[in-house]
């Protein structure tokens, strides 16, 4: 009997470990996964500092200035960007400052440039208003203690700035969890070689290659193997150490459906053999000295769908991510689907938006095999169990599995 998808994914959460932390420059940490907390050493801004250029200045001498009638105020200094002040500002007097210095003593204001005329050392002020807001003021953004970053953080283009205005030049990461896959059926032959009668090429390792890398996993193709149990177990146990070992094909009931017995072979305890979703139901999952094993189906869309919902989440949560689920959204149908279903279905869609509803439509034939939805899919729309057939109009759930601009 079928396990619910939901039990599934619990079952298998629940003996998912996080990987081992490491230390590396952080210039190779895009996209990697924060393995510790980063606080703050110091405020920042370090400094009160001029947000644009222009003249440091107390705000009260310019709160009345205008066109018709000009603050003149004496310019005591130049102040660049990384350089300290020597003068404090007084009555009467400014200071000429660019984006970034530290503001002098005694400035209460900045004006800018375009704000003022300069005849030799004496400004002209036009006009004084903002003056007391144009400063970044010291620790305003980050204070010194606090937690700025929090393990599980994903390290996107913000983050490694943050890392960097941080000083976390070596940030602890999560090592990225190794996955070997492996393409059986003797039907299978390298993506180089011409079809020859009876053969197909190898898909299912670069689909789901690109997949694992995209959960954040390090991949490893390790080829095809043809129906035989003893070559599958053969190439499974001479492959380089991994924390998931992925096959596809022979994962069904019939007379080559073979995984199971490699798995016995192998001394690997199952812990189920089949999901109720469509496409992708058989799924064999198993451990065996902390390490997972799955079985998907060798058809590319059963077993995209099957490594979407059941093998994602683990890699997830093993890279140490703090969420191991896609967003989902409701959205109205826009076209209709046709099928009634028992199990769970998932099926590609193009998700939009349009005025002010989230629109999506299932995505050309979506059959066990076909795999050419899936090249414009941004979405998958979750069809219930024992659902009939939906009409264009109707609100479904939908999976976000890309970065989706409404």
């Amino acid at each position: 009997m079928a396990l619910k998808l939901e039990i599934a994914q619990e079952i298998l959460l629940k003996a998912t470990r996080v990987t081992s932390v490491e230390q590396i420059k952080l210039e190779e940490c895009w996209h990697r996964v924060l393995a510790e907390n980063i606080v703050a050493a110091t405020d920042f801004p370090p400094f009160d500092r001029s947000p644009l250029d222009g003249y440091a200045v107390i705000a009260a001498d310019v709160a009345k200035a205008s066109a018709d009638n000009p603050a003149i105020l004496r310019q005591i200094e130049n102040i660049p960007a990384g350089f300290t002040p020597q003068a404090a500002v007084t009555t009467g007097t400014a200071t000429r400052i660019m984006t970034g210095a530290p503001l002098p003593p005694g400035a209460t204001g900045v004006i800018r440039l375009e704000n003022t005329e300069v005849d030799g050392d004496m400004e002209k002020v036009f006009t004084g208003k903002g003056a007391a807001d144009s400063i970044c003021r010291q620790g305003e953004e980050i204070q010194a203690g606090e937690t700025v970053l929090f393990a599980g953080t994903v390290i996107n283009a913000g983050v490694m700035g943050m890392l960097a205005v941080l000083g976390a030049a070596f940030p602890k990461v999560y090592a990225r969890p190794r996955v070997a896959l492996i393409a059986t059926g003797s039907e299978i032959i390298p993506v180089h070689q011409p079809l020859a009668p009876g053969k197909i090429r190898n898909s299912n390792s670069y689909m789901l290659g690109a997949q694992v890398a995209e959960a954040g996993g390090e991949v490893k193709l390790l080829g095809s193997a043809p129906d035989d149990v003893d070559k599958i177990a053969q190439l499974i146990a001479e492959a380089p150490v991994s924390d998931i070992y992925i096959t596809t094909g022979g994962a069904s009931v019939g007379d080559y459906d073979l995984i199971g017995g490699v798995f016995r072979k192998l001394g690997v305890d199952v812990l189920f053999d089949r999901v109720s979703i469509k496409p992708g139901m058989p799924v064999l999952a198993g451990v065996k000295d902390g390490k997972f094993y799955f079985g998907l189906s060798g058809n590319p869309a059963a077993a995209s769908i099957s490594f979407e919902q059941i093998v994602r989440p683990v890699l997830m949560k093993m890279g140490g991510r703090s969420r191991w689920w896609r967003p989902r959204i409701e959205a109205v149908l826009a076209a209709p689907f046709g099928k009634s279903t028992g199990a769970k279905r998932f099926v590609w869609a193009h998700c939009w938006q349009k005025d002010a509803h989230i629109l999506a439509e299932p995505l050309g034939k979506q059959g066990n095999g076909m795999l050419k939805s899936a090249t414009t899919a941004n979405s998958l729309i979750v069809i219930p169990e024992n659902s009939p057939p939906l009409a264009a109009g109707e609100t479904v759930e939908v999976i976000l599995l890309a970065d989706v601009t409404f």
